[in-house]
């Protein structure tokens, strides 16, 4: 099934904007804003209360320094030699909004300006992991971290919603040490459905900011910025 993308509203937001409201309704599980019963192991209810058991809320948020490395280390950015100008955009952006990072681990720091520099700096972050994907290749497509079923030299009408899901998956597993659930990939999906309608489908470079925009959105997501 291929997936057009489309919505004018989206297309007047900045991407930031964007990603920052997709990361709201994302990785809540973990958090204690969606705290549910565990029964039997599986999250769910049960008639019989004494099976149970309420799971530990989050405890903080990561430190700033935490934050750089576990977007670093969840897309396998590190950088193994000299930097290149995709590390140089993660290096600046971290350094110009460390500001608003916040200062110690309380909840109560996840404020506005906090989460709009945290999705500041997953975008930076992204971008090297989306060029390096990129880099592969189409016919070495097996071989990327991420994006595997993504066409990069097609536009977004050429995208199906399983290519999507699939690196949202990944994406997922790595940034929020767990699976994503169905209701998470009917969002990512439905946002990509509404990624711009004014934006020009047959252009390759909407795709790659389709896939900036999805991995950005997980990783400043609460579940990645959260213990």
């Amino acid at each position: 099934m291929k997936v057009i993308l489309t919505n004018r509203k989206t297309a007047r937001l900045g991407l930031a904007a964007t990603v920052l409201t997709l990361s709201t309704i994302l990785g809540f599980n973990c958090s204690p804003f969606a705290v549910q019963p565990i029964v039997n192991g599986n999250f769910g209810s049960s008639s019989d209360e004494s099976s149970v058991t309420e799971p530990q809320p989050t405890v903080a948020l990561l430190s700033s320094e935490q934050i750089l490395k576990a977007m670093i280390a969840a897309t396998g950015t590190e950088n193994a030699g000299e930097p290149t100008p995709d590390d140089d955009l993660i290096k600046s952006t971290y350094e110009a909004r460390s500001g608003s990072f916040p200062s110690d681990q309380s909840l109560t720091l996840a404020t506005g300006p906090m989460m709009i520099s945290v999705t500041n700096l997953a975008s930076a972050v992204c971008n090297k992991a989306v060029n390096r994907d990129i880099a592969t290749g189409e016919a070495q497509r097996d071989q990327r971290l991420f994006f595997r079923e993504m066409d990069f030299s097609k536009g977004l009408s050429a995208q199906s919603s399983d290519s999507i899901s699939l690196a949202f998956d990944r994406l997922v597993k790595n940034a929020w040490r767990r699976a994503a659930s169905q209701a998470e990939e009917n969002a990512i999906v439905d946002f990509a459905q509404e990624f711009s309608r004014e934006s020009n489908a047959n252009d390759p470079q909407q795709t790659r900011l389709l896939a900036v925009s999805i991995c950005s959105a997980v990783l400043s997501s609460v579940d990645a910025l959260t213990y």
